[in-house]
């Protein structure tokens, strides 16, 4: 268990706050990372929408791939496929959690790709859809679906979902 004093610089501190870490997560945080990242072994879906070479695929008709979510937050995913990806393609992403629906229609760019045993590890940072008025041009965005969104919007309700219905799981088994 760790603890963290709080309070204005100078004056003594004002609350004392526990917290603990128990399985299922590994949580990570370094001073470089503005996210906290959860380690989990979820499947995910992807379809590209617009590759690095410039192809465009605005209903969702472009390759698509699947893979395992080696661990995630608000900023974005690393997961491990087989599918090959390009830095700086744009994704459509589908996660379901253990205990949550899934949750389609996340948008993403593909930050990073290497190769790992026969596969990639592919990291994918979340983007808005403003986001995308600076990759993509007006008449591109206006052709996309309404529904494609914020990766922190669908991704911190899915995470919150997942969460709980861990704690729920933890604490039935418990008894």
């Amino acid at each position: 268990m760790s603890s963290k004093t709080t309070g204005a610089k100078g004056l003594r501190p004002t609350a004392t706050v526990d917290f603990e870490v128990r399985s299922p997560f590994k949580i990570m945080q370094d001073n470089r990372r503005r996210f906290i990242r959860i380690d989990i072994d979820e499947p995910i879906g992807f379809k590209t929408i617009k590759a690095v070479e410039g192809t465009f695929w605005p209903e969702g008709d472009g390759p698509e791939g699947k893979g395992e979510i080696l661990n995630i937050s608000a900023g974005g995913i690393l997961m491990y496929t087989e599918n090959t990806l390009m830095a700086n393609s744009i994704l459509s992403m589908s996660l379901s959690l253990e205990g949550c629906d899934t949750v389609d229609n996340i948008l993403g760019i593909v930050k990073r790709v290497e190769i790992d045993s026969g596969g990639y590890l592919v990291g994918v940072e979340s983007i808005t859809r403003e986001k995308l008025n600076d990759i993509l041009s007006q008449i591109e965005v206006d052709q996309l679906p309404k529904d494609l969104a914020s990766f922190n919007e669908k991704l911190r309700t899915l995470l919150n979902h997942y969460v709980f219905a861990r704690k729920l799981s933890e604490g039935t088994n418990e008894k």
